[in-house]
């Protein structure tokens, strides 16, 4: 017996009558229930163990400061690096020329030093509580 060829066409149109329709529950806004509590919620937020070695950050700095002044010898270019030893605290460089001694750049800058001592200024206002 010879197998029966059947015509089979596509049609990529789909009707509603093709696709199973499931009843969804939804819930309209009063039957949501809703929880009111006035007394306050303390969330246990963990806090972030940051330990910074200061010593070894200056330690790194002037290593790295010491490179740059010998590149800068062997390259032949006029320039200095140096720490600011006025500044207690938060290690400012200063770039010299060494023939003129004028500053050419101060790294952070004046205003970025001026905007971080406002900063530290206002914490008492944002803050009422220290952590």
């Amino acid at each position: 017996m010879a197998p029966q060829k059947r015509k089979v066409t596509m049609d990529s149109r789909i009707s509603s009558n093709s696709i199973p329709q499931q009843t969804i529950a939804m819930r309209t806004p009063a039957e949501v229930p809703v929880v009111r509590s006035s007394a306050p919620v303390e969330m246990a937020i963990p806090k972030a163990d940051i330990r910074v070695n200061t010593e070894e950050m200056k330690k790194n700095l002037e290593v790295a400061i010491n490179h740059l002044n010998e590149m800068m010898r062997d390259g032949g270019r006029n320039l200095s690096f140096q720490i600011d030893p006025s500044r207690k605290g938060q290690p400012v460089v200063i770039v010299r020329k060494e023939d003129t001694g004028e500053v050419i750049r101060q790294i952070p800058n004046p205003e970025v030093l001026k905007v971080a001592h406002s900063i530290d200024a206002l914490k008492g206002l944002l803050m009422n509580k220290q952590i």
